[in-house]
């Protein structure tokens, strides 16, 4: 990838050491690592969107200082990925909740830092009616959501290196989710620990190490089994028909989850599994507002405080427009099993249809 430098960033890995040099296997691990956190961050965070290499630099003296680059490829369009997750309550939550500072406070400070390291400024002469230079207008040169977007991707991944694991699970992201970035976080810090020459790690040039030796232990995390004793214990779901505020669509299907808001909780994450809404979606059949109102039959593992894994089996209706009819209890049966509970009053949540929607000859269809 050929790239201007606002589009490459520094990871920075500061190991302190007396030799001012580690083992090649652990150099390699370390990078390796690293793109193993970031692509499971685009997996889960951007929607898949993110065309990337890294790339060595040169190290340097004092202790041992290994810095890989990341470069952000693609078009215009290739950080919209990550500004598109930011812009959502999950993305806000995420980022405050890793750095201690929302993002756009974030993206004006790194847009002045991106502005100082221009060497010189902009300018254009400025003429007057008889054309006669008569000063210059200094300009301050302007950066893309892209440029931000490179800045974003490499402080994720260094403060999710950073903190200790009881931090990172308030903030949601947990070893069940982020499989692959837990696993390759142990892989860094197992080497530290193996390595009896490494006194300590940090994340930037300077000689302060927030991570010494004794803490190496502390943040490597068990990381669960992906599947716990599901041939002996049946998952229990909820299932409710409730309207929806989107807040968040996702019209490509796959990646980035959808966000909506019920009348108790502000931001639920979900995914539409049905087959008659993407079907008018692929026809263009299907208008979206700047605020759309669903009505759906979804479902999710019961016992949590707030619905996670959430899966939108049936859209029943889109703006007031009918979509399909609602599931009926064999049906429900059949997608979710025998186990399953229902966590809501609503009355007709089994039935084939409401009588109004029976006695709407157009229902199911626009």
């Amino acid at each position: 990838m050929s790239e201007p430098d606002s589009l490459r960033n520094e990871i920075v890995f500061h190991f302190d050491v007396d030799q001012h040099s580690i083992s090649l296997k652990q150099f390699i691990d370390t990078a390796r690592a690293s793109e193993a956190i970031i692509d499971d961050f685009n997996n889960h965070f951007f929607s898949k969107e993110l065309k990337y290499e890294l790339r060595v630099r040169p190290s340097e003296q004092g202790g041992f200082v290994e810095v890989i680059q990341f470069v952000l490829g693609g078009g215009a369009a290739a950080g919209l990925g990550v500004l598109g997750f930011l812009a959502t309550d999950i993305g806000k939550a995420v980022f405050r909740g890793l750095t201690d500072e929302e993002p756009a406070a974030f993206a004006e400070r790194q847009t002045r830092k991106l502005r100082q390291r221009v060497k010189g400024k902009s300018t254009e002469l400025t003429r007057d009616d008889d054309d006669r230079t008569i000063g210059f207008l200094i300009a301050e040169p302007e950066f893309s959501d892209k440029e931000i977007a490179v800045r974003v991707v490499t402080e994720m991944l260094q403060r999710f290196l950073s903190l200790d694991a009881s931090t990172l699970e308030k903030i949601g992201l947990s070893p069940a989710q982020l499989r692959k970035a837990y696993a390759a976080r142990n892989t860094i810090f197992k080497a530290c620990l193996d390595n009896p020459e490494v006194k300590a790690l940090g994340f930037d040039r300077s000689h302060e190490f927030p991570l010494k030796r004794a803490d190496f232990a502390r943040q490597i995390m068990q990381i669960p089994d992906e599947v716990e004793n599901e041939s002996e214990k049946p998952q229990v779901w909820s299932v409710e028909t409730v309207d929806i505020v989107v807040n968040s669509p996702n019209w490509k299907r796959e990646g980035r989850k959808w966000q909506a808001a019920t009348n108790k909780i502000q931001d639920i994450a979900f995914d539409i599994e049905d087959e008659a809404f993407w079907k008018l979606v692929e026809t263009k059949e299907i208008q979206p507002d700047i605020k759309d109102n669903m009505r759906v039959q979804w479902a999710y593992p019961a016992g949590h405080s707030k619905p996670t894994s959430v899966r939108a089996l049936r859209v029943l209706s889109y703006n007031g427009k009918p979509i399909s009819t609602p599931l009926t209890k064999e049906q429900w049966q059949a997608e979710l099993g025998e186990s399953y509970e229902v966590e809501n009053d609503i009355q007709d949540l089994f039935q084939e249809g409401r009588q109004d929607e029976k006695d709407n000859p157009n229902y199911g269809q626009w």
